[in-house]
């Protein structure tokens, strides 16, 4: 059966793999497990995010059961336990072990472009910063890290990792939890078997990703700085984070996203983030107030003129 790259065939997929996912009003069913529509909808929209996530996770796996004796004398951690946020102190060490054992034109880094290219990424780019980030996520290990076939065959032949996921390949549904902010019981899995499913839905197009019309978000974004990717409280191009480190959210779904020049995203990323950071910095109640109406006004106009 031949489908079109949208988010109508890939429910049509679903559907034809299983035909207890079903859409129930603004519920789209997974077995038994009810998802909100616009969450679904929104891991569609959003895939090139999270599947350059899913990406990066493979090539965290790939570089420590390749490196286990390295990672392990280094960090004083089995790499079966891994990912694990035991490492979140550690990500400037990480990230200098990865650069000494990834250099450029190593054979993983090769086979990451080459999984990038079959899963339809087209502006990836390699960035060790993301994997020693990837290593220190906290949830299931790399044993229950879905593959399918043709990535699993690549991982398979780099030495030392074919022990990564044999086991219940449930492991993204806790990234992509996480990435949402999502900790009701039973969503995990769900997600994690309609992620898999993406994945191989993308592999129908695989070598042909200019008939992927996927709505573009920034690719890469600088490494130093925080910049997430979702919704914002009102709707704004960006808003400010107010945890114990500085971050940003960019409005994935702000027509300014969709119209971004190619190698723009970065620009704009860090543009955004220290606007964002100076709001933050702000003592006055009066100042906020001046710059999120400013923020709210430039995000209006911008959203009239590209929408």
């Amino acid at each position: 059966m031949s489908y079109e790259y949208d988010l109508a065939d890939f429910k049509r997929y679903l559907y034809d793999k299983n035909h207890s996912y079903r859409v129930d009003g603004l519920i789209f069913w997974q077995n038994r497990i009810p998802l909100p529509i616009d969450l679904f909808n929104r891991i569609f929209d959003e895939s090139d995010l999270i599947i350059a996530d899913f990406v990066y996770q493979v090539a965290a796996s790939a570089a420590v059961f390749s490196e286990k004796e390295s990672f392990e004398s280094t960090f004083g951690l089995e790499v079966t336990n891994l990912p694990t946020d035991k490492l979140k102190a550690e990500i400037p060490a990480l990230s200098t072990w990865v650069d000494e054992h990834l250099p450029e034109n190593c054979r993983i880094v090769r086979m990451i472009y080459e999984i990038a290219e079959l899963l339809g990424l087209s502006e990836f780019r390699f960035s060790g910063d993301r994997i020693a980030k990837s290593l220190a996520h906290q949830g299931k290990k790399y044993a229950r890290l879905f593959m399918p076939s043709p990535v699993k065959d690549l991982v398979n032949n780099i030495q030392g990792c074919d022990t990564i996921g044999q086991d219940n390949t449930d492991m993204f549904g806790n990234i992509i939890a996480d990435r949402y902010n999502i900790y009701r019981s039973g969503f995990s899995d769900a997600l994690a078997i309609i992620f898999n499913a993406l994945l191989e839905f993308r592999l129908l197009f695989s070598g042909n990703s200019g008939n992927l019309p996927r709505f573009r978000v920034m690719m890469t974004a600088p490494d130093d700085i925080d910049i997430r990717f979702g919704k914002t409280a009102d709707g704004s191009l960006w808003e400010p984070g107010y945890g114990d480190d500085h971050f940003i959210t960019i409005n994935t779904e702000h027509p300014v996203m969709k119209n971004q020049a190619k190698d723009q995203g970065c620009a704009l990323a860090e543009l955004l983030f220290f606007m964002g950071q100076y709001e933050n910095s702000q003592f006055s109640d009066q100042n906020k107030k001046f710059i999120e109406n400013m923020r709210q006004t430039i995000s209006r106009n911008l959203w009239i003129k590209y929408d």
